[in-house]
């Protein structure tokens, strides 16, 4: 038998085991407490922000790419086949996009047609052009004028018509090159001044106009 010391001894040893056991227990209870509570908290953010994209594409409009994703897991003839749907929008769009472009040259060559039948109805109407316009007000004013200035005159006497400075400047430039202005140059401007001679006038009759229709 033991006696009454190995008793003691041994109760004492296995009292010191179960007090390490019980240690070493709740160290990895504390461990695996926190990773569980770091885990759940990185969870909760990914959850935070798949809902935020799920969202976001059903704004942007990705509903019909999107079932399997929601969803969190799909068989492989599922993703197949979402693929496929999202390889036919595209080519839909394609499609879309080529027949709007079709469209558009269709009424861009319908809007050139129509300047030009535009002006056509000026020089068979007797409404005066442009060139003729420019070329009569610098013939009213005896002293040099700028293109703004002919521009803001012009524009005041004829508020239908649209005419933008950059046509009239160049319409001045085709009168000089034509003999019937005369351009000068004061430090950073330049100013035009009718010629009245008949050779001009002349000259610009039989000389093409630039057309008043580039203005738009």
């Amino acid at each position: 038998m033991d006696t009454p010391a190995e008793s003691a001894s041994l109760k004492s040893q296995y009292a010191a085991k179960v007090a390490a056991d019980l240690e070493r227990n709740s160290a990895e209870h504390e461990r695996l407490s926190s990773e569980i509570a770091a885990l759940q908290g990185q969870l909760a953010t990914l959850e935070d922000n798949r809902a935020l994209l799920l969202s976001m594409r059903q704004t942007l409009g990705g509903d019909a790419a999107g079932g399997a994703a929601e969803n969190g897991g799909v068989s492989g003839s599922g993703a197949g086949s979402s693929a496929k749907r999202e390889v036919a929008a595209a080519s839909a769009t394609r499609k879309a996009r080529k027949k709007a472009d079709a469209a558009g040259g269709k009424r861009k060559g319908a809007e050139s047609g129509g300047s030009r039948s535009s002006r056509q109805r000026v020089r068979e109407t007797g409404v005066p052009t442009l060139l003729e316009l420019v070329r009569d007000d610098l013939a009213q004013h005896g002293e040099p004028r700028s293109a703004a200035e002919v521009t803001a005159e012009l524009s005041q006497a004829f508020p239908k018509r649209e005419i933008k400075p950059t046509v009239v400047r160049g319409t001045l430039e085709s009168l000089v090159a034509k003999g019937q202005a005369h351009r000068t140059k004061q430090k950073r401007s330049v100013f035009y001044s009718a010629v009245t001679t008949d050779a001009a006038s002349d000259a610009g009759a039989d000389a093409g106009e630039p057309s008043e229709a580039g203005a738009s």
